[in-house]
């Protein structure tokens, strides 16, 4: 690295610019998380949080407990089922319980935004609606077009015995118009 002496006004522009560089790295890390990412097949490492017969036990299973997708986070790793009309990826796709197809998206890109949303610590983007749920939010857009996406997942497992096949994962996923906190998620005009 080579070092420049600034004088005079040229210090200032040069502390600046360094102090707005050090507030873009430190947001850079606070809000990019280093393991999020979406995966075909299960990834070394995933993990259920601290269980370990969720961690070393869950796997795709038959029909609707076949896994579609596999994410993982910072602190906790989820997936996606094909699931039923009561959660999963056939959940989403009919529009969530009350069909509204408009604002449940199931491609790539929501995808992103749903890993996004389950990597995002910001203070109020998560909580807890419903026993052994989360809900996560990731806030996008802007002007008139800004929503929040919206991911609940769920902590139950699937399957007992030889039929076990560990974690639920994701029960639903749609977008709220508005930037808005996890609380923001429960109206039901939108789920």
């Amino acid at each position: 690295m080579h070092h420049v002496v600034l004088s005079g006004s040229n210090v200032k522009r040069r502390h600046i610019i360094t102090a707005l560089s050090t507030a873009a790295a430190f947001t850079l890390l606070t809000t990019s998380p280093a393991e999020a990412s979406i995966h075909r097949t299960k990834p070394k490492g995933w993990r259920c949080s601290f269980d370990s017969k969720c961690t070393n036990g869950t796997k795709s299973g038959p029909k609707d407990q076949r896994v579609l997708y596999w994410f993982r986070g910072d602190f906790e790793d989820t997936l996606i089922r094909v699931g039923s009309s009561k959660y999963g990826m056939t959940h989403i796709k009919q529009g969530g319980t009350h069909k509204r197809k408009f604002n449940h998206p199931a491609d790539a890109t929501a995808m992103r935004l749903w890993d996004k949303a389950l990597n995002n610590f910001a203070k109020g983007s998560k909580g807890q609606r419903f026993k052994n749920t989360a809900t996560h939010t990731y806030k996008y857009g802007g002007g008139a077009k800004k929503r929040t996406m919206c991911v609940m997942t769920s902590d139950l497992t699937i399957g007992k015995g030889n039929s076990y096949v560990g974690r639920k994962g994701i029960i639903t996923a749609y977008w709220v118009k508005g930037h808005t906190g996890w609380k923001g998620c429960n109206n039901k005009r939108f789920n």
